[in-house]
């Protein structure tokens, strides 16, 4: 009884909450729920006594407890295994409570019931009269239309869709980078830009005949441009981040350097 009793207190504590319940709520409702399977009676009853006594806002999620129950007994255990569904004795009675519910929120217990038809949790037989209680004045005629709408389309609750657009939002939240953060990643990438542009126009020079003086410059400006990315280089090592210019670029500035210094020299 132990486990029973610590799922009660937990089923107790949505009171705590506002709806809609939370995913990690939901997850923690359930796991409980599975721990005191041998006493699954017990638990159902809790749940039926919640949605009786409740205000009318904890109805819903109130449902949503035993759907979330019935879904994963289902999957752990097979649908043939699955005793929280065989357990509902008063089903009846339950959804004529569930019904008390906020009137804009009475299309959410349809859509948990065209579930459990379309999963076979219960018959036609079974459904089809707590259908009705959705709306008396036209009892018998919602399940063809829902039936319909079931075969067109998969229907899931509510509270997976509010936990699937809750884990939406978390993980836009995540992969979304600052303007601060992707101006330095602009800054950092492709450090090899800036050297071989210099080197580019330093051969322009000389292809125009310009002064070995200011191809000097240059030489020295691409110089000051490898010392800073050869720092760049030794603050990223505890990163594994590693910048390598080309052998062939290196080898052209060194020959150019020489050559340059050499008439420099002449000149002189």
């Amino acid at each position: 009884m132990d486990a029973v009793k610590v799922f009660n207190q937990e089923l107790s504590s949505l009171y705590e909450c506002k709806p809609p319940i939370s995913r990690a709520k939901m997850t923690q409702l359930t796991k409980l729920a599975i721990k005191a399977i041998k006493l699954y009676k017990h638990v159902v009853q809790s749940v039926e006594k919640f949605i009786q006594k409740c205000r009318p806002e904890y109805k819903v999620p109130g449902l949503y407890v035993i759907d979330s129950i019935v879904r994963q007994s289902r999957h752990q255990f097979s649908q043939d295994k699955d005793v929280f569904a065989r357990g509902l004795p008063r089903i009846n009675n339950t959804f004529a409570h569930l019904f008390k519910c906020p009137s804009e929120e009475k299309a959410k217990i349809v859509r948990v019931l065209n579930l459990w038809q379309k999963n076979a949790v219960f018959s036609a037989e079974i459904i089809q009269p707590l259908l009705d209680l959705a709306n008396p004045d036209k009892a018998g005629d919602a399940l063809p239309v829902v039936q319909e709408k079931a075969d067109k389309k998969r229907i899931e609750p509510d509270w997976l869709k509010e936990q699937a657009a809750q884990a939406g939002a978390e993980q836009s939240k995540k992969s979304t980078v600052s303007p601060q953060k992707k101006s330095r990643s602009h800054k950092h990438s492709n450090p090899e830009d800036k050297t071989l542009a210099l080197v580019s126009n330093l051969l322009q020079q000389a292809q125009e005949g310009s002064s070995e003086h200011q191809q000097l410059q240059q030489l020295q400006l691409i110089q000051e441009t490898i010392q800073r990315q050869t720092k760049l280089q030794q603050t990223r090592t505890s990163s594994k981040e590693t910048i390598k210019l080309d052998e062939a670029v290196l080898h052209q500035i060194q020959n150019l350097t020489q050559q340059l210094t050499s008439l420099a020299i002449r000149e002189e």
